[in-house]
């Protein structure tokens, strides 16, 4: 099992306690106080024992509303549901649903529930008390990181189960429940002596359990709460891991190019068959998840449909599209230039909105001023063809410092539409000393994976694999100056992204390493970059998952 440890918080004093800003309240100042309880006016007692109340009567020192009651009251354990009124300054709750069980210490929040009617204010109040002769007394706390980021997540439900989830349709409840804060960490108090498996869930649709499409985290070991534990445990959110194949995004964009995209890539059990009208081209991206279909049309509305097939089964997928601009009706060509400059190492690239049904090179001209000329000249070219929506135009950059292109519309053409007017461009080129050169390195050989290095400014980014047998450094020309940062990901299937795990398989989701280390690139340097992996993996072993 994984090395991980867990506290259990001191005993706190069993108090009903209100959290907001402080401030005065004043006629002719804003109010920032939220409002409080009247403690000794709380009928029953806080702290109460051997009572199982039907009726709470909860006073306030001012006026009040409710914020969102039926979301931020909650009662752990949830074994009551309550009804919820405001009587003059006082919060009134009765048992709607349910019955209060025999030696059961209780605790009701009003998270936030609370405000003052005039300037908003919130608070966060907890209402404690036992239908036994004692109080349980233990408290502890779970923090809750996104697994993708490492970053805490606030919001989240953090839910302690006397059994175990076997599947995200069961209809359990956790026996206590919180919510993470702003540092991803939920509390619990007046727990019960007993074991508990510890889930988390972002609770999208507040029914207080887990759903098939949200967010979860587990903590792989039944935790009992009788032992006192040196730090808090963490526990990775991940998305859902899910065999079926769901149609994520819809889309027709001008000029009549259905764009679909899916929740994982497909297999070689699944396929998306087009019904009539068929598409001249169909492009997939790189990991097979999202496609690109272009038709032939110039209808400014119509229908689109396809036959999307897992081994399970098939659903027939239908898009209406009407277009309300037709000015967008038209080839459109876009370039990789930034900022009127090519960069070194790169290569001309010109793509259209839609599929190419000639491009002749003939009536281009491609022209050039060399260093120190102020004359243009002709300039060879070789035009490459890419894909069918895209095409590269080779050229000798020796001792050339500025290039002209003019394409006039005879000389393109789109399977629905012909240039309105010339393509005309004009860019310089970047010389190869204004780039850096970065060496990144790890102080060992890194399991197997992927190293992204990700630009700040720009949030480009580049993927280096490393095999994991004797691969630990990098060399990398032709970088753009800049601050780059870095993350590893153990790419432990080797599909080249990262995968997310499932809670009710003991599969963890894909570890990923965000180091704090950056590197600034310069023009005309060479900068090299030593990464810490003897820390990562000593991470990725402690939270290894076992049966």
């Amino acid at each position: 099992m994984a090395r991980i440890h867990y506290i259990i918080l001191g005993i706190f004093s069993l108090i009903l306690f209100s959290c907001g800003q402080v401030g005065s309240i004043t006629g002719g100042e804003k109010d920032t106080t939220a409002p409080r309880v009247i403690v000794d006016r709380v009928v029953p007692p806080m702290e109460s024992t051997n009572i199982s109340p039907q009726k709470i009567t909860i006073p306030f020192d001012e006026f009040i509303e409710f914020n969102k009651p039926a979301e931020n009251i909650r009662v752990t354990p949830a074994d009551v549901k309550l009804d919820y009124s405001i009587h003059k300054k006082s919060v009134v709750l009765t048992v709607k649903s349910g019955t209060w069980a025999p030696n059961t210490t209780y605790t009701v929040y009003l998270n936030k529930a609370i405000k003052d009617i005039t300037e908003s204010n919130d608070s966060i109040i907890a209402y404690v008390f036992s239908t036994g002769d004692y109080l349980d007394s233990l408290k502890t706390a779970v923090q809750v990181e996104d697994a993708f980021t490492g970053k805490p997540v606030s919001g989240v439900t953090v839910g302690l189960y006397t059994e175990k989830l076997t599947s995200d349709t069961s209809k359990i409840e956790p026996r206590y429940y919180a919510a993470t804060n702003k540092e991803g960490t939920a509390y619990f108090q007046f727990i019960k002596d007993i074991t508990f498996y510890i889930y988390a869930f972002e609770d999208d649709n507040l029914n207080n359990r887990l759903d098939a499409t949200e967010k979860r985290a587990v903590l792989n070991k039944p935790v009992h709460l009788d032992t006192v534990f040196d730090i808090v445990p963490i526990i990775r959110l991940m998305s859902p891991e899910t065999k079926d194949l769901i149609v994520l995004s819809n889309d027709v964009i001008p000029t009549t190019t259905w764009c679909l995209s899916f929740n994982r890539p497909l297999s070689d059990e699944d396929s998306f068959t087009f019904l009539s009208p068929q598409p001249t081209h169909v492009i997939w991206n790189d990991t097979k998840d999202s496609l690109s279909a272009f038709y032939e049309s110039t209808t400014t509305s119509g229908s689109l449909s396809g036959v999307l097939s897992t081994a399970e089964k098939s659903d027939t997928i239908v898009k209406k599209y009407f277009f309300k601009n037709k000015n967008e009706l038209q080839l459109k060509i876009t370039d990789n230039l930034s900022n009127k400059q090519l960069w070194a190492n790169d290569t001309l690239k010109l793509k259209s909105n839609e599929p190419f049904v000639f491009f002749d090179k003939g009536p281009i001209v491609l022209e050039s001023l060399k260093n120190k000329d102020t004359i243009r000249t002709p300039l060879d070219f070789e035009v490459i063809n890419n894909s069918p929506i895209e095409r590269h135009i080779y050229f000798d950059k020796e001792g050339v410092d500025k290039v002209f292109l003019s394409i006039p519309p005879e000389a393109v053409q789109g399977q629905n539409y012909s240039l309105t007017d010339s393509l005309k461009l004009d860019f310089t080129l970047q010389k190869e000393k204004e780039t850096g050169v970065m060496i990144v390195e790890f102080d060992t050989i890194p399991a197997y994976g992927i190293l992204v290095i990700t630009n700040k400014a720009t949030k480009a980014n580049k993927k280096i694999v490393f095999d994991g047998v004797e691969k630990s450094s990098h060399r990398i020309e032709f970088m753009q100056a800049g601050e780059y940062s870095f993350h590893y990901i153990y790419d432990i299937d080797k599909d080249g992204r990262w995968s997310t795990g499932s809670i009710f398989e003991a599969k963890d989701a894909e570890i990923i390493h965000w180091f704090t280390t950056t590197s600034t690139i310069r023009a005309n340097w060479e900068v090299k970059t030593t990464l810490a992996i003897k820390i990562v993996e000593i991470e990725a072993e402690e939270i290894e998952i076992e049966e």
